[in-house]
């Protein structure tokens, strides 16, 4: 699976005034260690919250829309905010002077213009999850701790990727979610699917590309494959959740792992 890049559709145009039609776009990443989730929340600390505290003191009034809600805990090299406020500083230089007032947790990889208006939740056609399990014989190194869930166990490499790809295509994922989402459909199209391995093999990476995802879908899907590949496990399992949606899969993984790589729009 090709990394590709955010926001695809809406590249950097021309630097504009705040009385011109544009909006600024920026391609976030954060480690989501130590906040609870993306969307703002009252008394709580997260990703929203910092950027439009940080964006409201250097532009003025302003709001930031999300083109995803990661849970806390979750990380992103990939997420696409919208500010919908004035921007009275130099387009080329927001990611810069951004970077210098943001929490280090938090960084904008760039920034450029979209139309005005445009809202990334809407745009959406397809997004891209990693999940790193730390399979070193100690605990992971200081560069992945926060990053990789360690699973020390037994784990069969072939039964983790053939859970992987019965994932593929459209199911009804109701099996693999969290209750509480307000989605109005628990079916998704899931594009691709697998298992790779990173850090001389220290890393076992899942990367899923779906047009959607429920809550905590990702999570639920590595779990129920870490539980196929166990020592007395199958992936018969997997099979029955996305054949009968009331079915009782893996347990949850844990937050950690779990990156939003990329989201691709509409052009």
């Amino acid at each position: 699976m090709a990394e590709q890049g955010a926001a695809r559709g809406h590249g950097p145009g021309a630097a504009l005034s705040c009385a011109d039609s544009q909006s600024l776009c920026l391609i976030v990443r954060y480690d989501g260690t130590d906040y609870h989730g993306f969307q703002k929340q009252a008394g709580a600390q997260t990703i929203q919250g910092e950027l439009e505290r940080v964006l409201t003191a250097l532009m003025g009034p302003g709001a930031v829309i999300g083109a995803s809600r990661t849970d806390a805990g979750v990380h992103a090299a990939g997420q696409v905010a919208v500010w919908t406020g004035a921007v009275p500083v130099p387009m080329e230089r927001a990611a810069l002077i951004l970077n210098r007032r943001l929490p280090a947790a938090i960084q904008v990889v760039r920034a450029f213009w979209v139309p005005k208006g445009w809202d990334p939740r809407w745009a959406r056609a397809a997004k891209q999850y990693s999940y790193r399990v730390w399979r070193g014989t100690g605990p992971p190194d200081l560069a992945h701790y926060r990053t990789a869930y360690w699973h020390p166990g037994t784990l069969a490499w072939g039964r983790l990727q053939e859970g992987a790809r019965l994932f593929i295509g459209e199911h009804d994922f109701r099996a693999f979610r969290t209750e509480g989402s307000s989605a109005e459909t628990t079916i998704r199209r899931i594009l691709a699917s697998g298992w790779s391995m990173e850090a001389d093999g220290r890393i076992w990476r899942y990367q899923v590309v779906g047009t959607g995802f429920l809550y905590r879908m990702v999570r639920h899907m590595v779990g129920s494959m870490l539980d196929a590949a166990g020592p007395m496990g199958s992936t018969d399992r997997i099979l029955a959740g996305l054949q009968d949606p009331g079915t009782k899969v893996g347990a949850l993984a844990p937050a950690a792992g779990l990156t939003l790589d990329w989201i691709q729009f509409r052009d």
